[in-house]
């Protein structure tokens, strides 16, 4: 699964030269540049070819290109290198630094530098505490939650030597890529990025993640390092209470068959989302349809949809990617869509990953790992200024800045060359906020295609009533269907769904209201040893993916456990002063973005309170460094 090491990079007696080499003139020649510096250990081909490398300027990657004869050169010099004797896979900073914008194709700022490293794979997390007393063994972890955060807290508490237990009520490791099965099933995120940094698959078919793939890298994982033996599998965890005399977190679990049961432990990282829970619309009617009714997140695998007369409620991302997988088969499909998103269109001619890719992923030493950087990069702080407002542009605009603005433009014109400009179909799947307002969506190639064709109507609203043959419209009509799909979405958790009691009897459920917040790691006072990964205002909101804030945290939870057995604590837990003053800061930071400027956009990350509690309002390289190590000052520690 991962990519090679140079202990690898010697060529094999049954490696096909000019195979490599007809490979290696396909590939992105930025990427190979510096993937030859660190074979060689020699800082001189980037002063030697990085002068010849140009970069195509259009996203999604800024691919480096070359002349015929530099690529030949190039490709050369990497087949030369992979003969020569082995390397170690140190990696020189200055030398990272340099052939950063080589590879990237833009300039990178020093204070991003070392958050790179680890982002590519490069290097792990690097500790920040010292490691002059180890983490106890009474220091025990409960992570609650199977999927890739889960797997990810595992991986690093493993790492750190502490011992560990996952709770998950699936009977697989995957969470919502296991359970969640509609056609078309993906993630926006590049599949090149939404991995960890410490595992790189250099195997993906498809540029962005989907549904069956990425499972099979997450039971992958799980085969590997031999997760599932420190698994309670089909436990679903119903309460965590604070048990102030044993200073441990009690853990009340229902297994398959409805035993019940009471576990132990120290410390507790909750990694089972906020969005869980299907959430179908208040529908007049909705029980009495007589055909097949099914949500996205509860999908049949049995259902076929061909020759059906079908509905589609919703509009969202994961709408776009079923009307996409099944437009084809349908006899006649129904979209109905409360509100609008934007839609960036796809790039690429197709999203399959070509072969040479792929190829030199298996067989070249660091080539995965600067093709997961350039995936980061492309779609990370480079976008930050999309979420900011500017006070005065915003004023005479629908945009919020210039940034934005861009976004906006080649949104319309791929509105604008799909339907026609001021066509009334154009009209229907135009938004009237800024991009970013609500989550952007990527066509996964043929959803706008999808709208224009003669057996797909778009109604415009929500369907005033369902009855026993289909939907009844906002205006009056009758559509008989055979089957609807709420693409509706989920009810935002928050682990709501859990009882959460910390000390005194405290309820996280009434301490969070309908405004949930959190300090650094999750982490709310009168709650101790309790991290949350999915935390809120944790997501980042204008790039890279939740991957970023899973390993981020993970990072720090293990900080915390040092600073723990530094001090000789057995309980850690962060003050009202310091949460309420991170919270202050978090929501004078959002004041700032797309999210408090467009009250119009409904999406699920206001709360109903109307505050921001799901994306994070701060830079990715500001939220990695403020998780390099906990603040003292800021925790109890007992």
């Amino acid at each position: 699964m991962t990519t090679a090491s140079p202990a690898d990079a010697a060529l094999t007696a049954t490696t096909d030269i000019e195979e490599l080499r007809a490979n290696l003139l396909q590939a992105d020649q930025g990427v190979l540049v510096a993937v030859l510096a660190q074979l060689t250990g020699d800082s001189s081909v980037i002063d030697r070819f990085g002068p010849k490398i140009s970069h195509v300027p259009d996203p999604p990657e800024r691919t480096g290109v070359t002349d015929p004869d530099t690529a030949a050169e190039l490709a050369d010099a990497v087949i030369a290198a992979l003969e020569a004797p082995h390397r170690t896979d140190a990696v020189d900073l200055d030398m990272f630094a340099r052939l950063l914008p080589v590879a990237l194709g833009s300039e990178v700022d020093d204070e991003q530098v070392p958050l790179l490293l680890e982002q590519g794979g490069f290097a792990p997390s690097t500790p920040t505490l010292e490691r002059t007393v180890a983490i106890p063994d009474t220091m025990n972890v409960a992570i609650i939650g199977a999927g890739i955060a889960g797997i990810n807290a595992a991986l690093s508490a493993a790492e750190a030597g502490v011992a560990y237990e996952i709770f998950d009520r699936n009977d697989e490791v995957g969470g919502t890529w296991l359970t969640t099965k509609y056609p078309g099933i993906g993630v926006d995120t590049p599949s090149a990025y939404y991995s960890l940094s410490r595992e790189v698959n250099p195997e993906w078919t498809n540029y962005y993640p989907q549904g069956a793939e990425y499972q099979a890298y997450l039971v992958a994982l799980a085969d590997k390092h031999r997760l599932r033996e420190h698994t309670r599998f089909n436990t679903e965890v119903e309460a965590l209470w604070w048990d102030e005399d044993r200073k441990q977190w009690q853990i009340h679990s229902v297994d398959g068959v409805g035993t019940r049961d009471v576990s132990y432990a120290r410390v507790v990282i909750t990694a089972a989302g906020y969005l869980n829970r299907p959430r179908w619309p208040e529908l007049p009617g909705r029980d009495t349809f007589e055909g097949i009714s099914v949500h996205s997140a509860l999908w049949d695998p049995d259902l076929d949809l061909t020759g059906k007369r079908v509905a589609v409620i919703g509009a969202g991302c994961t709408a776009v990617q079923i009307v996409d997988a099944s437009v084809e088969q349908v006899e006649h499909l129904t979209v109905f869509q409360r509100q609008p998103h934007w839609v960036a269109p796809r790039k690429r001619l197709t999203d399959d990953v070509p072969e040479h890719r792929r190829y030199l992923g298996r067989r070249l030493p660091y080539y995965s790992k600067w093709h997961r950087l350039k995936s980061y990069w492309g779609t990370a702080d480079n976008n930050y200024p999309i979420i900011l407002q500017d006070p005065e542009w915003s004023k005479s605009h629908l945009s919020i800045s210039p940034a934005n603005d861009v976004l906006l433009q080649m949104c319309l014109e791929y509105i604008d060359r799909t339907f026609g400009a001021g066509t009334e179909l154009a009209k229907k799947v135009t938004p009237d906020f800024a991009p970013y307002g609500k989550r952007i969506i990527r066509d996964p190639g043929g959803y706008y295609a999808a709208l224009t064709r003669p057996h797909v109507d778009v109604e415009a609203s929500e369907p005033a009533e369902v009855n026993a043959n289909g939907i009844v419209t906002q205006d009056g009509r009758q559509i008989d269907l055979d089957v609807i799909i709420y693409a509706t979405g989920y009810h935002l958790d928050f682990l709501s769904t859990v009882d959460i009691r910390g000390r005194d009897g405290k309820k996280l459920a009434e301490e969070w209201g309908d405004s949930p917040s959190a300090y650094r790691g999750g982490t709310v006072p009168g709650f101790p040893n309790l991290f949350i990964t999915s935390a809120p205002n944790y997501s980042p909101g204008h790039g890279a993916g939740a991957n970023f804030s899973m390993e981020v945290l993970a990072h720090y939870i293990i900080e915390c456990l040092q600073l723990m057995a530094l001090r000789g604590a057995t309980t850690m837990e962060v003050t009202e002063q310091a949460y309420q003053e991170y919270v202050a800061a978090v929501d004078e930071a959002m004041s700032r973005t797309v999210w408090c400027h467009t009250p119009n956009a409904h999406t699920y990350y206001r709360s109903d309170s109307g505050r921001v509690v799901v994306a994070t309002p701060f830079r990715l390289v500001d939220i990695w460094r403020e998780h390099r190590a906990p603040a003292e000052e800021d925790f109890l520690l007992r």
